[in-house]
Formats: C-alpha cells, structure tokens, sequence
C-alpha cells in the first residue's frame, strides 16, 4: 500500500463518528477526549477522508454506469456496442450514446446519487465538527478552520457536478430548505462558497486534497462554462483563474504524455487533483477490464475475466495523425502472447485470429460478428497479472486542461491566442507528442476542441466540452442523430421527484 493512499484507509475512523455502540462498557484505546480530537491537520484528515472516499469506488467518479457514464459515453469519445447479449444492459448504453435516455434510466439515476452523496459525506464532517467544537468559529483553531474550508471546497465541488448535469438543483449546505434553485443561483452559491474559502485552503500542493490551486482550477471550469450555466461569458475570470494555477508554479507538464498516466503516478507534477486509486485499499479503476477484448485476458495474463466492452468510435481514433504519440493509448492490431496472435471463437467466429479495428459497424449486433470492432482505451499503464482493480490515479484536473482552458479563453475574448501561443509550457502539449508547433491560423476554435479530445481523452471531460462548443446535440458522430439542444443536461431522475413531491419542477430536457 502507498503510504501517501492511507487517506482512503483512514475514510474508517471517520465513519466511526457516524455510528453509535450499543456496548455500555467498550474496551478503551485511546486517553483522548473527543472535544480534544479535531486540533491537528492530520486529524482532520481522518474525518474528510470518507468524503474523498465518494470518489473512488466501483460506484464513484469513473464509474461506468453514472456520473463517468454521463459525460464520455454521450460523446464521441465512447461507444459501447452491443456484442451478441454482452453490454445491453437493458439499452442503457446505447440510450446514453444515442441521447435517447428518459428520467428514470439508470445512468441518469446513479450520477445524481454519487454527486449527492458527496455533498451529503462533506455535510457529515461539518456537522461533526460542529456538535464538537461547538457555533463559535472564532474559538477554532487554524486547523479546524482550514479543514472547514477544504470541507466546504469539495462541498462545492460536487454540488458542481450535479449541476453541470442536471441544471436546476437544490443546494444542500445545511441551512438552506430544500428546494430547487435556477443553474444561475446555484452557480453562484458555488462560486461565492470558493471565494470565501480559498485563502483558507492550503496554499502548498497537498496531493488528493482539496488546496487553492485546486479551487483554482474549480473556478476556472465553471468561468469556462459560465456561458452556458448563466448566460453570461467570464472569459477574463477563467484566464485569471488559469494564472493562478501556473504562477503557483506547482505543476508542469511531464516530459512523456503516458507518465502521468502509470501504475506509480502517486504525486505526478502534472496531476492537480486526482482520485486516489489503490488496487487492494482504493479499488474503483476498471479501465483495462471494461474496455479490453477477451483474448486480452490471456495476453496479459489477468486472473479477471476482461469484458469487450467501451471503446472509441473510429471518427474520434482518426482525430490522431498518424505522427501523434498520443495515438497509442488506443489499441488497434493483433492481440499477441509471445509474439503470436492469439485466435477467438464465439458461436458465429471459429477459431479466428483477434484483431482489432477501429471501425464500428453497428452499435448492436446479435450475432457478436463485431467482437474486435473499435479501438481499445489502454492510456493507463498495464499491469499484466493484475486482478479487478489497477493502481493509476485517475486525474480529475491536470495542468495540461489549465494551459488548453487558458488558449481557449484568450481566442474566445480576445479572438487571438496572442503571445500565449509562444508559451513553451503550451507548446509542449504538441511538441511531447511529437508534432508540429501551432500558429495562430491554426489555432481555431474547432482545432482547440479536437486537441482538447486528443488530450484528454476518457478524462470526464468530453460532454462538457461539446456543450460548451454547440456540439453536443448536432449528431456529428456515429449511430447519432441531431436532438435538441433541451438534451444538453439530463432530467432530474424520476425517483428524486417521487420523493420530493412539491420540490421539483422537472426541467425542459425532451
């Protein structure tokens, strides 16, 4: 186990301040009175740490029936094909692709319960700070006020989430009645609870914690996006939030695209905020199970069944030039054990040698005649001989979006990249893949989104960019017809509103 992971371990003892004993007479470990326990940062840590803990999971972030779901496998970056009866799951996959979910699908109704739920852990370590040390914050020491503020950071943070998603939410910080906000109110509850706690966070890199460049970056994403939650642009907000993150001078970009993406990318300089992953202690990615052939199985000697499942649409895979180093984080040729290519039969293939296209005939086949159809997402390292879960962190935000979110910013206010574009930090993003270096002509907007997909491909990302590019609804991928751009955000799930009747008002998402 990393020790730098024992946050996760430590999400236990804060559980512990949630649960009562019914054992009068409990053995005692400890000389240490409660109202004595919340004095050091490392105390705090052990009761934000169940919070952090919403991320990681089989059900958490990248989980691929909900919050992950809704914003890659609505694009372009993710198809889940049905291969025989693997991956229907009841249509849900395909609905998500096709952008024909209703208020009761699965996907739609797990990512409002993982961002709630979040809120709801961050509600539970303010609370218990509260019935310890009591109303009076002017009595808290500098400990107990910054683990607030960063309980409050990742309190907005997930709030952020949801409303992203679903538009009209409530806000659930403890005071306020339930009830449904506009995006515009929640927006700027979200932005106002950063600003006041932003100078609290720690100002040094804390790994897997929520610190000022974090929130930084949290505002950043939302300035980017303000556009399309109020009305109103903030590009000059999201290019000064950006500038925070690099004169912080925190970060940089890896010499190698793929080392941030290892089995040992624990403290990775280019990672701002990652979910903390463990394969034995944090369990939760998945991605070489979900997304590899079943051959691969054999190939790299898992003890897990692999799944055939998501992988990318052959318009996204020829986004790459053939040059672009990047290219390699999809698998696309003969799976080989020892140099030979290994063969594969279903009830319709016999003994054929597994190759695989990037080519997606049909997103559901009932023959299983597209068993090897569509590139395989391998970005994270392998770990041959693994079981479930691998160990990359998964990175939330990296300092390679700040530097894309600030060139974007500068072309949509100014119409010009400027002298940002001589930034070599920027320009490495080209030059490490081994590309040319962009001039402003080149630079348009459109070629921005293409490079933002390139990127950061299967990050959580992708829904999000395309809305706020007039992209999502257009139908410019496979198997996707044009919809309304009401399908920009997803309804509230049916079952929130059954158990709020009076509170919500569903939103226009037809």
């Amino acid at each position: 186990m990393k020790l730098n992971k024992l946050y996760i371990g430590l999400a236990t003892l804060g559980l512990m301040l949630n649960t009562s004993c019914t054992d009068l007479e409990p053995e005692v470990y400890t000389d240490v009175q409660k109202e004595d326990y919340f004095q050091t940062p490392a105390q705090f840590s052990t009761l934000i740490a169940n919070a952090y803990a919403q991320l990681a999971g089989e059900s958490g972030y990248i989980y691929r029936e909900g919050y992950w779901s809704l914003q890659e496998y609505t694009s372009d970056e993710v198809v889940v094909p049905t291969r025989g009866t693997d991956w229907f799951d009841n249509g849900v996959p395909i609905k998500m692709h096709t952008h024909t979910w209703e208020a009761d699908t699965r996907d739609v109704n797990n990512g409002w319960g993982f961002a709630y739920g979040g809120v709801t852990k961050c509600n539970n370590v303010l609370n218990n700070i509260l019935s310890i040390l009591g109303p009076d914050e002017s009595t808290y020491n500098a400990a107990a006020l910054s683990g607030i503020a960063e309980t409050k950071t990742l309190r907005a943070f997930y709030h952020l989430l949801a409303m992203d998603l679903y538009g009209n939410v409530h806000i659930d910080d403890n005071e306020r009645e339930l009830k449904q906000y506009t995006r515009t109110e929640v927006f700027n509850w979200i932005e106002q609870e950063l600003l006041d706690n932003i100078d609290k966070l720690d100002k040094n890199r804390r790994y897997g914690s929520m610190t000022k460049s974090v929130a930084h970056t949290i505002l950043a994403k939302m300035y980017m996006n303000a556009e399309v939650y109020t009305g109103t642009p903030r590009w000059a907000d999201a290019i000064a939030q950006c500038d925070s993150v690099i004169e912080s001078g925190d970060y940089e970009l890896n010499e190698n695209y793929f080392t941030t993406f290892k089995k040992d990318n624990v403290g990775n300089k280019e990672i701002i905020f990652p979910i903390v992953f463990d394969a034995i202690y944090a369990k939760g990615n998945m991605f070489h199970l979900i997304t590899m052939h079943y051959t691969m199985q054999q190939a790299y000697g898992f003890t897990t069944e692999t799944w055939n499942g998501p992988c990318t649409l052959k318009s996204f895979y020829d986004k790459y030039d053939n040059a672009d180093a990047r290219k390699a984080q999809w698998f696309v040729g003969p799976i080989q054990k020892d140099g030979v290519t290994l063969k594969y039969s279903n009830s319709t293939l016999e003994d054929v040698p597994a190759i695989i296209v990037p080519e997606v005939t049909t997103i559901q086949d009932p023959t299983a005649a597209n068993t090897f159809e569509g590139a395989r997402f391998v970005k994270f390292e392998i770990e041959p001989g693994i079981e479930h879960h691998a160990n990359s962190d998964f990175p939330i935000y990296r300092y390679a979006d700040i530097l894309l979110m600030k060139a974007e910013a500068l072309k949509r206010k100014d119409g010009a990249v400027g002298s940002f574009l001589n930034d070599p930090e920027f320009q490495k993003i080209r030059t490490r893949a081994g590309l040319t270096l962009y001039t402003e002509n080149e630079l348009t907007l459109d070629e921005i989104l293409a490079e933002r997909g390139r990127e950061l491909a299967w990050e959580g990302h992708r829904r999000q960019d395309l809305v706020r590019f007039g992209k999502f609804t257009t139908g410019m991928w496979e198997f996707m017809d044009a919809r309304s751009s009401n399908r920009n955000i997803f309804p509230i799930p049916t079952w929130v509103m059954d158990d709020n009747p009076g509170i919500y008002t569903q939103n226009n998402w037809q």
